[in-house]
């Protein structure tokens, strides 16, 4: 596979857009229901020229082909700052390039095409949006409403060579190029074979002005010298009489400021060199620099102005993309780069040109331009999951109101807006919550369309259907839907892990979708329809007995799906009440009694008897006697672990303490209690002790820093707004004379299981003056019952069969915490489910599962997937958000700066889903975006099946794919198939053998020939 692309010839472009459009309505992956129309006649004078929106594409992947500048055009974006070409046009860069999963990086983004190319391209743009424009009816403004700007690099001796002299001065004049009269040409000639009005268009075509552009960026290197910039600057406005704006770097802010900020914001992954500061231009110069520039842009009549900003030269610690420097973009960025425009405009009383790129995003265009500052450019923004799509939305956020008539920057609201940035949350890096939202799932070749929330839930709950009917109202049939996987969705609805929203699509967008709170709506509205609807079962002709010992999530979990299929179930339970730790740990604040007593109902329901107040100490053989054939062991995880001190005071458990809050909160604790611990048992603890009489102060004590903590985020953050205090990187080592001593850590490298590790910092420490301690490390199986019934333990565990969890004692089963220790509720249901399911197989037995329906209107869900939108308390509207990544996922599509992947339909019974995806080889530079962005573990421009242009690309790429080859018959293929090399003649007689392959593409040659070279 190739690392760089090959340009579109104009008339395939041409070809391409018209036949796209036509047949699939959509234009290079862009749904014609994206279409930014703009219908104001006010346009924004700006360079001497006239703009309908602005904003648009930064240099960068999007505007590096002029694919990319169509796709920008058409979802909104009418100021394009062209990809900085330089003199060095022979580039190798190291693959994958980009790492955009959170805030941006990437290794280098100057032009990767030859500098001849790279004219080709722009001037191919330029003329084909003029034609869409026109064609299409995306706007009748008599001017062409959008702006090309050039952005030229890295210093005056490269731009003053005579290839760059040419390309600078057939932008400002194509005219001087022989390739401006030729596309008019072709187009003109094209124009006829269409439906439009020929003289017409031929008029319009022949008026489409020659002069691309009159305006540059200039992008200098990191350390650049100041006298540099000011040559190049003073040439470009002189010699080539073009308004120049010049990229700042935020260094220019200070490697203090810097580094104060991203640690305030939380960005301690991010590693800066100082030296960087030291070397790059530095503020007393810059403002001198600017100065002097302004006074002779006024001079030689050109505008003058700062791009803010230039990315962030960072220590590549993550060795996610190769090297040992990157350039740090997005998010983290902005509130550097808004500060730094805030600093200068200051410096200027407002009376300087700024526009903007650093981190610019949906959160916060409409406020950048409200303070007087535009243009408004993007990168990282656009690479995120609805990738162009994204400009529409920013295009339509009334964003004539933001444009003041003004020709100053609003220095104050700059100073308001800068300092709120430094506090806003979207721009702290918790804000996310995960890394990545992948699934440990191996991409295939075709049918990858999945749910990320219901792959990375432990009962693969049909999350997005549920939500779908909440929205729609149907409380009864989304407890259906859940219950048919869950049989406690009450408690799940409030105490679940929900490793579903850490994996939620939604996350690269903004936040997840609220699935739980759905979960929860669905149960609390569908229940007791649902309860009249369930026929009541009973244990009479039921022949096989099964026994389950305790009463917990594991328990109940077993006995809902054995006695829904058929089985005589029995539960003993030495509490006096069903529900485990949930019924007897959990605080109410929690989980609500009634949640509990619902979900225990609701399984009585199948003929599921309870015998409460067991011994302890079970007999498997005497159970055996009396008739049980299958025995399930969830006993839970009851022993505490010890937490080792020098005390002269009882130390309390976390779980011992939660049953006594949970019987009785009037009990003494002290003034001051520190409860020892970061999951959430912790958390329960330290809430509980808030609420008990007399307590005054509650102390959460961690060795590590709050990201690191198991607990749930919403649970830290509900302990934090109960007034508990939170002391990180802190060990208690001593209690004695109510004085608790803490010895400081700090964090060291990571672990194997990826938390960073601590060690001390010596003879550093802190007291607390403490009544009271609560330890919450956590719980551990009691082994010595396991051993008495002869179940075989090794290393404090019993041994299982991992595919049934049954012991070495036939049909004896265990699971939930009695077999992993303490483990969430919903995988404590997943062990109930697959014991249940093991004990079925044995019987042939079927649990009576339902039919999921999952219609999903298309074009909605196209609009859907193009938009940021926040969670809000209206649940109709939350469930709205959730994107029915079970239907069409397409991320790669919309990923991809240069629309290398694409989305093929193919209704065929052989395929599990309507769409698929192919991957262009020619227009892939391995940038890598895709990757990171697939909920799998993989990569679709490797393992999606790939059209070549030829067969010598074929030959040098590893992927599977194929070549339609040249000549009288056009079904004609050479391809790659599972790494062996074929050829049909004959692609409409399917073999057998290769069945998807061939029909996928029989489907590419009939329905998608524009995309064939």
């Amino acid at each position: 596979m190739p690392d760089i692309m090959n340009p579109i010839p104009f008339q395939s472009l041409l070809k391409r857009i018209i036949e796209e459009e036509k047949n699939h309505k959509s234009i290079f992956g862009i749904k014609s229901v994206n279409f930014y129309k703009s219908n104001s006649k006010n346009l924004y004078p700006y360079l001497g020229r006239f703009l309908e929106t602005p904003i648009g594409p930064a240099a960068g992947p999007h505007t590096q082909l002029a694919q990319n500048i169509i796709c920008a055009y058409l979802t909104g974006g009418r100021f394009f700052e062209l990809k900085t070409v330089q003199k060095i046009d022979e580039l190798k860069i190291d693959r994958p390039c980009i790492d955009a999963e959170d805030e941006g990086y990437n290794v280098e983004w100057s032009q990767e095409l030859k500098l001849e190319q790279s004219y080709d391209e722009y001037l191919k743009a330029w003329i084909l949006l003029h034609f869409i424009k026109k064609y299409f009816g995306l706007s009748d403004n008599a001017n062409s409403g959008f702006i090309f700007n050039m952005s030229v690099g890295y210093d005056l001796e490269g731009i003053k060579t005579e290839r760059m002299n040419h390309f600078i001065e057939e932008l400002k004049d194509a005219n001087k190029s022989k390739l401006f009269l030729k596309y008019q040409n072709e187009l003109i000639e094209f124009t006829g074979t269409i439906d439009a009005d020929n003289n017409s268009f031929i008029d319009y075509i022949k008026s489409i002005s020659p002069f691309v552009s009159n305006s540059v960026t200039l992008s200098t290197m990191h350390g650049c010298p100041p006298n540099e910039i000011e040559s190049i600057v003073k040439y470009l406005i002189k010699e080539k009489k073009l308004h120049t704006y010049v990229k700042l770097n935020p260094t220019l802010l200070g490697f203090e400021f810097v580094q104060a900020s991203l640690e305030k914001l939380g960005y301690n992954k991010i590693y800066l060199e100082k030296h960087s500061f030291e070397n790059d231009l530095q503020w007393k110069d810059a403002i001198s620099m600017l100065q002097r520039l302004k006074l002779f842009a006024k001079e030689n009549k050109k505008e003058f102005g700062v791009k803010l900003s230039n990315t962030l030269a960072v220590k590549n610690n993550k060795q996610r993309i190769p090297g040992n420097e990157m350039y740090m973009s997005g998010r983290a960025l902005f509130p550097l780069t808004i500060n730094l425009a805030h600093k200068i405009a200051k410096q200027f009383n407002g009376n300087i040109n700024i526009s903007f790129s650093g981190g610019a995003s949906i959160n916060n265009t409409k406020e950048i331009l409200e303070t007087g500052i535009r243009p408004v450019t993007f990168v990282t923004e656009l690479l995120k999951p609805g990738g162009y799509n994204r400009l529409k939305q920013i295009a339509e956020l009334q964003i004539e109101s933001c444009l003041i008539n003004s020709n100053s920057v609003d220095v104050m609201r700059l100073k308001t807006f800068a300092k709120l940035s430094l506090n806003n949350s979207i721009y702290n890096k918790e804000n996310r919550g995960v890394e990545s939202i992948k699934v440990p799932e191996k991409l295939d070749t075709f049918n990858c369309f999945i749910a990320p929330c219901k792959v990375a839930c432990p009962i693969h709950q049909d999350v997005p259907e549920y939500i779908r009917l909440v929205g729609e109202g149907k409380y009864e049939k989304a407890l259906q839907v859940i219950i048919d996987k869950n049989p406690l969705p009450h408690i799940t609805g409030y105490v679940c892990d929900h490793q579903c929203m850490f994996h939620c699509t939604r996350i690269d967008y903004d936040e997840a979708v609220k699935i739980r709170d759905l979960k929860k709506e669905a149960a609390l509205y569908g229940f007791n329809n649902l309860m009249e609807n369930i026929a009541l079962t009973d244990n009479d002709n039921r022949t096989i007995k099964a026994a389950i010992i305790g009463a917990g999530p594991s328990g109940l979990s077993a006995a809902y799906f054995l006695g829904k299929s058929g089985v005589d179930v029995t539960v003993f339970e030495k509490e006096m009440r069903a529900g485990g730790i949930v019924q007897n740990v959990l605080p109410q604040f929690r989980l609500p009694q009634s949640a509990i007593d619902n979900d225990i109902k609701f399984i009585e329901q199948f003929g599921v008897r309870f015998i409460y107040g067991s011994e302890k100490s079970f007999s498997v053989s005497k159970l055996k006697a009396k008739g049980y054939k299958y025995i399930y062991i969830a006993i839970g995880a009851g022993k505490s672990n010890i937490f080792k001190i020098k005390s002269d005071k009882e130390i309390i458990n976390a779980i011992d303490f939660l049953k006594h809050f949970h019987k009785n909160n009037n009990f003494s604790l002290g003034k001051n209690v520190a409860v020892i611990g970061g999951g959430n048992s912790a958390m329960d603890s330290a809430r509980a002790a808030m609420r008990c009489i007399g307590v005054e102060n509650v102390f959460l004590l961690y060795r590590r820093t709050k990201e690191f903590m198991p607990a749930d985020r919403e649970e830290f953050e509900a302990a934090i707004f109960d007034g508990v205090m939170f002391k990180e990187l802190l060990l208690p080592c001593e209690f004695t004379n109510g004085n608790l001593i803490c010895q400081k850590m700090r964090l060291a490298e990571p672990g194997v299981d990826g938390r960073r590790n601590v060690v001390p910092i010596e003879n550093s420490f802190e007291e607390f003056k403490i009544d009271l301690i609560i330890s919450a490390i956590g719980e551990s199986v009691e082994t010595d019952i396991l051993e008495y019934n002869k179940i075989q333990i090794t290393l404090n565990k019993a041994e299982v069969d991992p595919a049934t969890n049954e012991t070495n004692i036939e049909n004896v089963f265990i699971g939930g915490d009695a077999l992993k220790g303490p483990s969430t509720v919903v995988e404590a249901i997943a062990d109930g489910r697959k014991v249940a399911n093991a004990i079925l197989k044995k019987e042939n037995l079927l649990y009576p599962s339902i039919n999921v329906n999952a219609a999903v209107n298309t074009k909605n869900l196209n609009l859907l997937k193009a938009k940021v939108d926040w969670h809000s308390n209206d649940i109709q509207h939350e469930s709205l958000r959730c994107l029915s990544c079970n239907m069409i996922c397409n991320k790669c599509v919309d990923v991809c700066p240069n629309r290398a992947n694409v989305e093929i339909k193919i209704a065929h019974p052989v395929f599990r889903d309507a769409n698929q995806i192919l991957h262009i080889d020619s227009l892939c530079n391995e940038c890598g975006n895709c990757e990171t962005f697939c909920p799998h573990e993989g990569a679709p421009y490797k393992d999606k099946f790939t059209l070549f242009a030829s067969v010598d690309d074929l030959n040098q790429s590893k992927n599977d794919g194929f070549v339609i080859l040249n000549g009288e018959n056009q079904y004609s293929v050479t391809a790659r198939i599972d790494g062996q090399f074929l050829e049909f003649s004959d692609i409409l007689h399917t073999d057998e053998r290769f069945g998807k392959y061939l029909l996928f593409i029989r489907s590419v040659v009939e329905n998608y020939s524009f995309l064939i070279s």
